[in-house]
């Protein structure tokens, strides 16, 4: 039932996204509120405001400002950031939204939607597809009838937090980001590959991260995408990267972050799967059987040690792996 308001993300401020991984995401339209989202209630756009939409604009972004308010609250607020707008645009009613997209010539595919409400500006934009950013409001002194909202918004952030994520490990073709697929799709929840995330963060492949900056500077990557997913993600399936779990603050992290599975597959398996794969750096050897089974002699007991439940996939199909998984979350 609430699951209807749940954000995809939340953040402490919209000045804190990381809009160049949404580009590289695919993402080319930002949908914004204004109050309390990007200014305080009725402020005029900032140094703040103006240099963000400088720089969404030099990352190739179209952008819209979808407000509720009346013409001269938006147009002055627009005076300087020269974004698209619409005013009275009746959130959470889907047509302002539509418009909005229209306009940017974006879909809900690769459109953001970015506001501090949830029955107004989350729920708008989830009734179309659009992936949401709940953003903390920037000033706590509002409106009556905004605080009045903000209460019965509180059960349903207390709820969204308590949804633990869904965290998939193993090592490389375990089968975590087909299953994550499945999953997510059962569970209407949104997936989140943590190596697509870093590969987009970076701009640059996994295996060029491992030539030219090498493979101690990607464990630190990992690190930092837990403790990122840590403070903004709930309610997510997230399929990591083989390695990890490897690290001890990665496992504690991951423990923390939801309930971890650990997809646990026999060497034989894994090289039937990936013998023909030149993405996984790890295995360019001479002998790739041998490392798969010198590798899995090392993970497996940190595997074991990082996860809550441990399942057997070699003798399972996707289907009963995500039955498993499903009843045990």
């Amino acid at each position: 039932m609430l699951e209807k308001f749940y954000p995809d993300s939340w953040v402490d401020s919209t000045y804190e996204i990381d809009y160049e991984y949404y580009y590289r995401m695919g993402y080319r339209g930002i949908i914004y509120d204004i109050d309390n989202t990007l200014v305080p209630h009725g402020a005029d756009a900032d140094e703040k405001a103006i240099a963000l939409f400088k720089r969404l604009n030099s990352i190739g972004f179209d952008t819209m400002l979808l407000s509720n308010n009346k013409e001269e609250r938006v147009k002055r607020f627009n005076k300087h950031i020269h974004s698209k707008y619409i005013f009275k645009a009746n959130k959470p009613f889907e047509k302002g939204y539509k418009e909005a997209m229209r306009l940017m010539g974006t879909t809900s595919d690769n459109t953001l939607f970015i506001g501090d409400q949830l029955f107004t500006d989350v729920w708008g934009a989830k009734r179309l597809g659009i992936y949401c950013i709940l953003s903390k409001p920037i000033n706590p002194k509002e409106e009556i009838q905004i605080v009045l909202k903000r209460r019965l918004e509180k059960p349903v952030l207390k709820s969204y937090t308590k949804q633990d994520n869904v965290i998939l490990i193993g090592f490389m073709g375990a089968g975590k980001t087909t299953i994550g697929e499945k999953l997510a799709s059962r569970m209407n929840r949104r997936m989140i590959d943590t190596d697509a995330y870093i590969v987009a963060k970076e701009g640059m492949s996994i295996n060029d991260i491992f030539a030219t900056k090498g493979e101690e500077y990607f464990r630190e990557l990992e690190t930092n995408v837990i403790k990122e997913l840590t403070k903004t993600t709930h309610n997510a399936i997230i399929s990591t990267g083989g390695g990890m779990p490897l690290r001890e603050e990665n496992a504690k992290l991951l423990r923390k972050l939801g309930k971890v599975f650990y997809l646990k597959s026999e060497p034989d398996t894994v090289y039937e799967r990936v013998k023909g794969s030149k993405d996984r750096p790890l295995l360019n050897v001479e002998n790739p059987m041998e490392r798969i089974v010198s590798l899995l002699n090392e993970r497996n007991p940190k595997y074991k040690k990082a996860s809550h439940v441990t399942i057997e996939t070699d003798d399972k199909s996707v289907d009963e792996v995500v039955d498993y998984i499903d009843k045990s979350r």
